[in-house]
Order: C-alpha cells, then sequence, then structure tokens
C-alpha cells in the first residue's frame, strides 16, 4: 500500500488497547480488586482479550505481503537483506523494553509477594531471548507476551522462505506468473495450519500454530494482486467456515473477521485523516506500547497493592493509570528507540545494555 490505510490504524489501536487490558487482567492483582465492581468486563479482558492477538498476526501479515509482492516481479529478491531488517526491526525495541521490565521486576519484587514475578535471569533465558528462541527451547519469557515477538519473526520467516522459493521457480521458469505461485503457496501453508497445526495445542510454541491468521493476511493481498476469479472474502470466509466446521475456535473467527475486513476495499480506503490522530497515532506506536507495558503495570501495581491493596475505587483508578502511563511510556520507547534507523550498531547497543540489566539483577540478588 502506498498510502497509509485507516482500517488498519483502527485496529492496531484496538488491538493495542485490548492487549494491555488483558495483561491487566491475568497479571495485577488490581484487576481481582476490580472485579467485584466490573465481573463480567474484567472477565472479558481476561479471557477474550487475547484475541487481539489475532488482529496483529492477521494485519502483519497483509502489510508484508504488500510490500513484496511489488518486488516479486523483479530479476532479484534477496532474503538476507530482509531477515536482517525484520530482526534489528523487532529486536532493537525488544532489548530496550526487556532491560527496563527486568530492572522492574527486581525492584518490585520484595514490594510485591502475590505476584509470581519472573526470577532473575539466567545465562541460558539471555540468550534465547537474543536470538528470539525462547518458546521453542521451552525457556520461560521475561516479560508478558514477549512469545509474540519471537513468533511473529518465525511466521515472517516462513512466509520469506515460500516467496523466495516461488521466485526462483520463476526466475529459472522464465515465467511472470510469480504473484500467483506465491499465492498458492501461502494458502497451502495457511491451510494446513487451519486444518492441522492450530488444532495441536502442543504446538502453540512456533509460528505454524499462528500461521494460519498470517497466512490468511497474506492471501487476502496476494489474492487480490494477482487477479483471482473467485472474490477474496468468498474465499476467507469459505475458508473460515470450513476449519470452524472442523473445530469451532473463537481465535479463528477473529481472524476470520478481521481478514474479511481487508477483503472489503471500503474499509482499507478509509482515510486515515479522518481519524482522531490519537489513533493514527497509537497504531503507530502500539508496538512499542506492547514491549513495555508490562514493566509498567508492575510498578502501578506494587504502589497500589501496598497503599490502597482492597480499595475498589484505587485498583480501578490504577489499572486507568496503568494504561495512560503504558501508552506514554510505549511513546517514549518509539521515539528514542524504535524510530530511529534499525543498524546492527544500535542492535549490538541494545543487546549490551540488556545483558548489562540482566547481569547486574542476577549479581545482586
Amino acid at each position: 500500500m502506498s498510502e497509509r490505510s485507516g482500517g488498519i490504524d483502527l485496529l492496531k489501536a484496538l488491538a493495542c488497547v485490548l492487549m494491555v487490558g488483558h495483561h491487566l487482567a491475568n497479571y495485577s492483582p488490581m484487576a481481582d480488586v476490580s472485579a467485584a465492581w466490573m465481573p463480567q468486563f474484567i472477565a472479558f479482558l481476561y479471557n477474550d482479550g487475547r484475541m487481539a492477538v489475532q488482529i496483529f498476526l492477521v494485519a502483519a501479515g497483509y502489510l508484508t505481503a504488500c510490500a513484496w509482492l511489488p518486488l516479486l516481479a523483479q530479476s532479484k529478491f534477496s532474503i538476507w537483506p530482509k531477515v536482517r531488517a525484520r530482526y534489528l526491526r523487532l529486536s532493537i525495541p525488544l532489548f530496550a523494553a526487556l532491560a527496563c521490565t527486568v530492572l522492574i521486576t527486581a525492584w518490585v519484587r520484595p514490594y510485591f509477594e502475590p505476584l509470581d514475578l519472573s526470577d532473575p535471569p539466567e545465562f541460558s533465558q539471555v540468550l534465547a531471548h537474543l536470538f528470539l528462541l525462547q518458546d521453542l527451547t521451552w525457556i520461560p519469557a521475561l516479560s508478558a507476551g514477549i512469545w509474540y515477538v519471537a513468533i511473529d519473526f518465525q511466521l515472517f520467516l516462513m512466509a520469506l522462505a515460500s516467496a523466495v522459493a516461488a521466485h526462483w521457480w520463476h526466475i529459472q521458469r522464465g515465467s511472470r506468473d510469480v504473484v500467483r505461485t506465491v499465492t498458492w503457496v501461502w494458502l497451502g501453508l495457511t491451510c494446513v495450519s487451519l486444518f492441522y497445526w492450530n488444532r495441536q495445542p502442543l504446538h502453540d510454541n512456533w509460528g505454524g500454530y499462528f500461521f494460519n491468521a498470517y497466512g490468511l493476511g497474506l492471501c487476502v493481498a496476494s489474492c487480490k494482486r494477482a487477479g483471482l476469479k473467485l472474490p477474496v472474502w468468498a474465499l476467507v470466509l469459505g475458508l473460515g467456515l470450513l476449519a470452524w466446521s472442523l473445530e469451532p475456535r473463537e481465535r479463528l473467527g477473529v481472524a476470520v473477521a478481521t481478514a474479511l475486513l481487508l477483503s472489503w476495499p471500503a474499509f482499507l480506503k478509509f482515510d486515515a485523516v479522518s481519524l482522531p490522530k490519537w489513533v493514527t497515532w497509537l497504531s503507530k506506536i502500539s508496538y512499542s506500547v506492547f514491549l513495555i507495558h508490562y514493566g509498567v503495570s508492575l510498578i502501578v501495581s506494587a504502589v497500589v497493592f501496598n497503599f490502597w491493596p482492597e480499595q475498589m475505587e484505587a485498583n480501578l483508578a490504577g489499572m486507568l493509570v496503568s494504561l495512560g502511563l503504558s501508552i506514554a511510556a510505549g511513546a517514549l520507547l518509539f521515539d528514542q528507540v524504535e524510530k530511529p534507523s534499525a543498524t546492527p550498531r544500535r542492535a549490538l547497543q541494545w543487546a549490551v545494555t540488556f545483558v548489562a540489566a540482566c547481569t547486574a539483577v542476577k549479581l545482586l540478588s
């Protein structure tokens, strides 16, 4: 897409707020106290807020395909620059946020007995996080939701490997219909995930489990460009209904609904300028908010727990304050860390900062 989509901005902003609320409901004692006043809302955040991940996955797949499809027709479609760029894009703000979270966790631990806080990081944990392998190696994460970053990178690699294979095939054959080929490859992987991988709960530590959502986003974008006779919305709906008939899954429903929105031209053409500026802004900083919000929630939860542990109004206000401060901290992380050029040097600097924070916590524990 050459222009920013207001529809995607709206989805990402909504998903960002839902994910912060979900982690507050799961990890903060403020939610337990607040549930006495609004039990249904807290239960929704606890049980269903995690569905926002499906929105992020579908949108990520769609945007990735939109970036790659024009390049596939060129004579060269290199893999390593894209892998490096994606790793740097994900890891630089991640390392900065993890350094903060590790230090905050160590700081609040003596004042916050109710929370099951992560232990001082071991070397294996630090190494796994540096290479985004913590879930594949069954190593506990140092912050809530960090599994998503590793999964995003795996999905990116799976989609990229497919695109490179399709490009190579068409260079060898001298054909120009590479977009249609990569569409069928992505569609095949999406079906495997829909009908098998995503139905295996023990597979949820690797990208294949989530490729159904990411792949729907890829396929919506590529099917439009490939000019298939079957309407994109009909393909998405048909796959979704078939997968649902085999095993109803709420996360599947959210992914299919998001893909249907992205297949609706009027939704994508929704002008970002007509949105409130804060929606576009929140969408832009959503990744940084996602990374930093857990550390912020630890500080706010510790303060509320120590001074007003049973006051419902204070705990409810604490949840709202935590959301607001998370967005503010995310904006700061975006401006200072995520927004500047993602270079190997900056990645190394923040990796060293992360390792230093973990080492300090381990030595002082």
